[in-house]
């Protein structure tokens, strides 16, 4: 078998180290996305908390403010203030009703608050407003929920290791079932590479690697069964040439020796196994052309009972010989169909011809012609002959196939007229088969497509 091709692929990484690449970042995104989710909900929750915490030790701050400038005026305020923001560890700056600062707990600092602020109206004995208290207060969301996220990164390192050595079995187990069935198929494509086309491997494994191995098996045998019709192609063609060639080389050494005279007799049977020698090569040319599927056709319009009624004409002679008669059954009004006349009557001639040969005299052949309801002609060649046997029915269009054991060119021909009968009809879009019974002859039918 010939060993030429690409070169290797390089190695590559394998399908494990894939697997356990994708198990770890899919665990790392898993626990990011886990984390992200704790810390956000954390900070939402706990900013409600201080949010209502602050905003009821503000209420708590203006009644003690409110209370303190009814009882001692400004001056106690502003001494108390101190206390005040002390206690809460936030900053109190008084402004007047004119927007001017009078009292501050941080003077000289900015003014901008980095927490949470509240505006405060403050109120004389009347119930007035006569002054407006600002009130900032540390935000402490950010330091709990940093503490917060800590705890949790921790809580998460356990499970986020014992996770990842999960899913590393998981896909190490994931990955031998996978790699282990591609393996052998690659093992069994390295020894159906080197000739030993004996090879299949087990389908198993996950469904696609089933499906490849299952194809892998599909392919091996179709190659298989190429490669021994290519070796029995080989056998029979050398088989059909021999007899022919030895009968040639006979009959010229004895004419190169003297011993035969080239007569008249002797060159008619010289020419007769040339004859046959040319038919068997043009069979195989038009079989060879079939199977690549460049089978050249002349296609044109064509009325098939003239063909029916041209092959009846030229088998007269050799049906009188085998008292065998030939009918022909095609009505008139036959609609033309659009196929290659010259490939047609090869068709028919191949199906009279095996006809013929397997009738016995007194036997009839009948070549008829019909119209399809769906469009264009149904052709049969049915005959009174011996019949086919069923176990040889599934075998029948075969190359080189024949039912006579005894593959004499008197009662089997070359092998090829059915096989290229079966092609030609092919070629044109249509179909052959057959109907055969022992002891009741047998009926060949092929269909040609409307002109249309």
């Amino acid at each position: 078998m010939n060993q030429s091709g690409p070169p290797p692929p390089r190695r590559r990484i394998g399908v494990w180290p894939h697997l356990l690449l994708v198990a770890a970042v899919g665990i790392s995104v898993a626990i990011g996305i886990l984390g992200y989710t704790a810390h956000q909900a954390v900070r939402a929750q706990f900013a409600v908390v201080v949010r209502r915490t602050y905003a009821a030790t503000a209420r708590q701050m203006q009644v003690a403010m409110d209370g303190v400038l009814a009882a001692g005026g400004m001056p106690a305020l502003a001494q108390i203030l101190p206390v005040l923001a002390h206690q809460v560890d936030g900053r109190i700056t008084i402004v007047d009703a004119q927007g001017h600062i009078v009292a501050d707990t941080a003077a000289g600092s900015p003014s901008i608050c980095h927490g949470l602020s509240y505006n405060l109206p403050l109120t004389d004995v009347s119930g007035r407003t006569v002054l407006l208290a600002h009130l900032c207060l540390p935000d402490p969301t950010t330091s709990v929920v940093g503490i917060a996220d800590a705890r949790i990164l921790r809580a998460l390192a356990i499970p986020g290791l014992w996770g990842f050595a999960v899913a590393l079995a998981l896909s190490l187990l994931l990955g031998r079932r996978i790699v282990i069935p591609l393996r052998t198929i690659v093992r069994a494509a390295r020894r159906f590479g080197s000739g030993d086309l004996e090879t299949r491997v087990p389908v198993r494994g996950p469904t696609e690697i089933a499906a490849l191995a299952w194809e892998f098996n599909r392919m091996a045998e179709g190659l298989q069964d190429a490669q021994h019709q290519r070796q029995a192609l080989v056998a029979d063609v050398a088989h059909e040439l021999r007899t022919p060639l030895t009968v040639l080389r006979g009959y010229l050494e004895a004419m190169r020796d003297g011993i035969t005279d080239p007569d008249r007799d002797t060159l008619g049977v010289v020419h007769e196994e040339a004859v046959h020698l040319q038919r068997l090569v043009d069979d195989l040319q038009d079989l060879a052309q079939a199977d690549a599927a460049e089978l050249v056709l002349d296609v044109d319009l064509l009325q098939v009972s003239e063909v029916l009624q041209a092959a009846a004409a030229g088998f007269a002679l050799q049906a009188s010989d085998a008292s065998v008669r030939i009918e022909v059954e095609a009505g008139l009004g036959l609609p033309p169909v659009r196929a290659d006349r010259r490939r047609v009557a090869q068709v028919v001639h191949n199906l009279v011809a095996n006809a013929l040969r397997y009738t016995p005299a007194g036997g009839r052949i009948t070549l008829r012609a019909s119209e399809r309801p769906e469009g264009g002609v149904a052709v049969e060649v049915e005959d009174t002959g011996w019949g086919i046997p069923a176990e040889h029915l599934p075998h029948i269009f075969d190359r080189f196939y024949r039912v006579d054991p005894s593959r004499t060119r008197g009662t089997g021909g070359s092998g090829l007229g059915l096989t290229i009968a079966k092609r030609i009809v092919e070629a044109h879009g249509g179909s052959l088969d057959v109907e055969s019974e022992p002891g009741r002859g047998s009926r060949f039918r092929f269909t040609l497509p409307p002109a249309a």
